[in-house]
């Protein structure tokens, strides 16, 4: 199982007024859904937000549906050795609907049946590297460029900044000295998971597998231990999910408008590597 033995207070649902929605990443073992279900949707209601974003454990799944949550992904590797269950609550009904679905699960079909292409080598004058706290204003600016709404500040420089303090390991592609794309690992050494995401690349840079290329230095960075190594990819777009894919993390589900990206309420495809089997080492940081 994952990791929910920690005090009650450390899962503390998380009030997301810039996605309208509560997130609760975990909670003590021993907790009981009929008590802690109720709780949050009142807490939902109370706080005028559209959505609960719960990850559960598998053996609560039916009692939590039971007051109206219901499942849109999982984290799970192999044999099921490490589980967590996405669920979602809907106060809002129409956050509940997805009029892109059907679209979004014709790209999933087509990302896995068209052959995979080796990727081609990094183009001359390209360069891949960590990146430290000197590269906020810059990592800021590329996520801003490239997205018009982001579901975290990252138009706020010192916002990512705190972030490399906090132990998330960026990684960005330059050309000459540039910044022309950037991703980023976010360990979890309490829930023993690592998101892989903030991939961005600006537009004359695109095609040249920068995301693949970077996302993979970031798996270096995380290695010989226990993380889940998962992604959230906008449902909307076959470019990163076919990277993902490629990459070979598997598809485990959907969250519905699940977040304010690019503009709007998006749905966000659950991706898992199949090597999840990582442990954080210290970040090795490149000087400017």
């Amino acid at each position: 199982m994952l990791n929910t033995t920690s005090p009650v207070s450390f899962f503390n649902p998380i009030t997301d007024e810039r996605n309208k929605r509560l997130v609760v990443n975990g909670y003590a073992q021993g907790t009981k859904p009929s008590l802690f279900g109720p709780h949050l949707i009142h807490l939902a209601l109370t706080r005028k937000l559209e959505k609960i974003w719960l990850w559960a454990l598998p053996a609560d799944i039916s009692e939590f549906m039971q007051y109206g949550f219901r499942i849109e992904g999982s984290l799970f590797r192999g044999n099921y050795e490490e589980f967590a269950v996405s669920l979602a609550y809907y106060v809002s009904e129409s956050r509940g609907h997805s009029h892109k679905l059907q679209a979004e699960i014709n790209i999933i079909h087509n990302v896995r049946t068209v052959p995979l292409k080796r990727s081609e080598h990094l183009p001359p004058g390209i360069e891949l590297k960590l990146l430290n706290e000197s590269y906020a204003q810059r990592i800021s600016q590329i996520l801003t460029r490239v997205f018009i709404s982001y579901p975290s500040p990252v138009e706020n420089p010192q916002y990512i900044r705190s972030l490399i303090q906090d132990g998330i390991i960026f990684a960005g592609a330059l050309s000459k000295n540039q910044l022309v794309s950037v991703a980023a690992a976010y360990p979890d050494p309490i829930l023993n998971r690592c998101e892989m995401t903030d991939c961005a690349t600006l537009e004359d840079y695109r095609g040249l597998s920068l995301s693949e290329s970077l996302l993979w230095l970031l798996e270096q960075e995380v290695n010989n231990g226990s993380f889940i190594i998962y992604t959230l990819a906008r449902a909307q777009s076959y470019g990163m999910n076919r990277v993902f894919h490629k990459l070979g993390y598997s598809y485990q589900g959907c969250l519905i408008n699940n977040c304010h990206i690019a503009g709007s309420f998006e749905d966000m495809n659950i991706w898992v590597s199949s090597n999840s089997s990582v442990q954080l080492t210290t970040p090795r940081l490149v000087l400017p």
